[in-house]
């Protein structure tokens, strides 16, 4: 049931993509700043230590119970309908195309070499992070690359694992909400940003390095490995850089800032323990880059799909 939900969802998702303005979206957005606010958005000091706690238990937990409630009354009813669910609730918060259309647009201009749509559409997607109005093509292609990475991941492979897991489609809803709030409560103070964040990263912990030992299957397994293990310094949060250093790696090009010169005293030490020094790998973004990411993602789901279909096939026979 687990594979063909997924299936049948991702083919949904690509004649009748969940966008931005979906209804899900939206109701998400407004449940969780509704849960911020009540929890100490509307204070000046924020919410408490304990209050983000508690936020973070009614803006994901009790959706993810409610969620649950559904699937186990449905299945007592009829597995068909809990099946049904299964595949309502994957569609509406898994799948490429809840990310990808910024990526498609920035990838067009530069297959027409217009840099400075790519910069209007690159700005759009981003926000107001930063101003990308002074961007080197390389640049942006960086940057696109670096946010493709981390919306598969947080779109359709850590929403893969956590639908794998026993509490199916409540752990979808659990992890997408999750990560939609440590993204959206940093405007609600800092303990809310903080517990939203930690909560996130207890989540995601196993799901982003399975997707990076994926990246690393399919892609350039020699590069992605040595980026995980020597080049995650490069970013500053810690689930991030595990991703874009693999993929990285795996796609063989340049993210994130240049390595630093090593002090003589680092040098020194490296060389008295015997440690190789440490050197950039994979060459400057372009649009093949752009191209071969596509085709990374795409692999890594398939071989994920493949695996799950031959598990589903030994249950069966078992």
């Amino acid at each position: 049931m687990t594979f063909f939900s997924i299936l049948f969802a991702l083919i949904a998702e690509q004649y009748r993509p969940v966008t931005a303005s979906h209804w899900i979206r939206r109701m998400s957005a407004t449940w969780l700043d509704w849960v911020a606010k009540e929890f100490g958005g509307k204070s000046e000091q924020g919410a408490t230590p304990v209050g983000a706690r508690l936020a973070c238990l009614v803006g994901f937990g009790l959706p993810t119970v409610l969620v649950f409630a559904v699937y186990v009354f449905a299945y007592i009813v009829n597995p068909l309908l809990a099946f049904v669910w299964n595949i309502i609730i994957v569609y509406l918060f898994f799948g490429f195309r809840q990310f990808s259309h910024s990526f498609t647009e920035v990838h067009e201009s530069i297959q027409n070499h217009d840099l400075p749509a790519a910069r209007l559409a690159l700005q759009a997607w981003v926000g107001d992070e930063f101003d990308t109005s002074h961007l080197s093509e390389s640049e942006i292609i960086a940057i696109a690359l670096e946010r493709a990475i981390i919306g598969a991941h947080r779109h359709v492979f850590g929403v893969f694992f956590w639908f794998l897991m026993p509490i199916g489609p409540a752990g979808v809803v659990l992890y997408r909400l999750a990560d939609k709030a440590s993204e959206r409560w940093e405007k609600f103070g800092l303990n809310l940003s903080e517990a939203a964040k930690h909560f996130f990263f207890i989540l995601d912990w196993v799901p982003v390095r399975l997707s990076a030992i994926s990246f690393a299957i399919v892609g350039n397994f020699e590069d992605a490995i040595y980026a995980w293990r020597n080049l995650t310094g490069k970013w500053a949060d810690p689930l991030s850089a595990v991703l874009l250093a693999s993929g990285s790696g795996a796609l063989g090009v340049r993210l994130g800032e240049p390595l630093r010169e090593p002090t003589s005293d680092e040098a020194l030490a490296r060389a008295e323990a015997g440690e190789p020094p440490i050197y950039e790998i994979g060459h400057e973004p372009s649009e093949r880059s752009m191209r071969s990411a596509i085709g990374l993602v795409w692999r890594a789901l398939i071989v994920c799909m493949v695996v799950l279909a031959m598990l589903t096939i030994a249950l069966w026979l078992g």
